[in-house]
């Protein structure tokens, strides 16, 4: 049975739109929770009632109460604030007490389990999102992290790289699971809108992309399937920072570390790989997207 009303809130996001469409797909009413619910929302067909639009802001509790109250929704689809004072604690509490009874939290691979343990206080990466889940099992609410791990979005970092047919890889030959984030979306608005996936999810589960490619490899895939060729460049640590001074340097450090550790031999991904993998397949019930066929359906976002 599909839970009728379910609120996905950061809609405009590549996970968040795909959350919406498929919980839409399942046949759940969705309300889209927005700071401006005027913003166009790329990929997001609306049409008939099974979607409306609702002012809400998930770093601001004291807009949450009247989304929830308006939505009449029990499930909600949330992503983790990186700057939030208190891990978000404010935002969970006031989900509740409007009436929230499940929540799906986009949350990271970074993360370990038992969530107590010091590792996952070592990178900003890990020590946000597993303060976030911290947080959201102490408000009491049911609910459910979903941990991805390597985002295909995440290649558009060096987009301008990219256009120049030559992009800087540090430590080229480690391998990533590239993950469509259509893919995590699509999980993510199944639990959302599916009673028997909460249940037998339980509080968090792992997500990869169907295989590990290097990033050498990689790249020729990206290239053969934008039609172009494009050179890989080994570069070294210091380099990679430059590249990526657009990002907050403490996200760029946690990257670099494991890129390195991956290097060493140390691997980022948790075995047996397949195991995680066939998550995609259980909850969105099809096959992963592979990074090439990924890379095809998104050629606009290169160009």
């Amino acid at each position: 049975m599909t839970s009728n009303n379910v609120l996905v809130f950061g809609p405009t996001g590549a996970v968040g739109c795909a959350a919406a469409i498929e919980a839409h797909r399942r046949g759940a009413s969705v309300w889209l929770a927005m700071r401006d619910p005027k913003k166009e929302i790329k990929g997001l067909k609306e049409e008939g009632e099974l979607y409306n639009r609702v002012p809400a802001d998930l770093s601001k509790p004291d807009t949450l109460k009247h989304a929830v109250q308006q939505s009449s929704a029990t499930s909600a689809f949330v992503y983790t604030i990186f700057d939030s004072a208190d891990n978000m604690r404010s935002s969970f509490a006031a989900l509740k007490e409007a009436g929230i009874t499940h929540i799906v939290l986009l949350s990271s691979a970074s993360v370990s389990d038992p969530l107590g343990q010091e590792a996952n206080m070592k990178s900003m990466i890990s020590k946000v999102h597993t303060s976030t889940e911290v947080a959201l099992q102490e408000s009491g609410i049911p609910y459910t992290a979903v941990r991805p791990a390597y985002f295909n979005s995440n290649l558009l970092w060096v987009l301008d790289q990219i256009k120049m047919g030559a992009v800087g890889v540090l430590y080229p030959n480690v391998k990533y699971d590239y993950i469509a984030p259509s893919d995590i979306g699509t999980v993510c608005g199944a639990l959302l809108s599916e009673p028997r996936f909460q249940k037998e999810a339980g509080p968090s589960f792992y997500l990869y992309g169907p295989e590990l490619i290097s990033q050498r490899d990689a790249w020729g895939v990206i290239g053969k399937a934008l039609g172009r060729e494009i050179t890989v460049k080994e570069i070294d640590e210091e380099t990679y920072h430059e590249s990526l001074a657009h990002m907050p340097r403490p996200v760029v450090d946690a990257i670099v570390n494991v890129l390195k550790k991956s290097n060493e031999g140390h691997t980022f991904y948790r075995e047996p790989y397949e195991e995680v993998v066939n998550n995609i397949r259980k909850y969105a019930e099809r096959e992963p997207m592979g990074l090439g066929e990924w890379v095809k359906a998104n050629k606009a976002a290169f160009s």
